[in-house]
């Protein structure tokens, strides 16, 4: 039997490897309600559509040339440095990507240490195979 389809809003069950534009959004909006306690909505000029779409985009942008799990982790970051303001209660994606991108390198260095780590454990695993299987 075939395994059932993960929906890609379903953030916690579905492989990070599959997350696009969707799974990003609904993780961010899980996250402003439970770091700051209001509904998510992206600000900026124009109407709540073209927000969404714009959003959106620049999302699915930072996928392409990042990443999920950097993407993913670079919000997580963002969302722990910033301080609400009354004008601005939360953090949106948008603010994000424009004024605190300097966060993506350290993102990046720290998920590559992970990979890194991942790839010796396996290459050890492996050694470890070769090395039974001699005797």
């Amino acid at each position: 039997m075939a395994d059932a389809k993960v929906s890609t809003k379903d953030w916690r069950n579905l492989p990070i490897e599959k997350w696009n534009t969707t799974t990003i959004r609904t993780y961010l909006i899980h996250l402003t309600e439970e770091k700051f306690g209001v509904t998510y909505e992206p600000t900026g000029a124009g109407s709540k559509n073209q927000r969404w779409i714009r959003e959106n985009a620049m999302i699915k942008q930072a996928i392409v040339n990042y990443g999920a799990a950097e993407l993913k982790r670079f919000i997580e970051i963002c969302i722990e440095k910033y301080t609400p303001k009354p004008q601005y209660p939360y953090m949106t994606f948008t603010f994000a990507w424009s004024y605190m991108r300097e966060n993506m390198p350290v993102v990046q260095a720290e998920i590559e240490k992970e990979r890194a780590k991942e790839r010796r454990k396996q290459e050890a695993a492996k050694s470890t195979e070769i090395d039974e299987g001699f005797f």
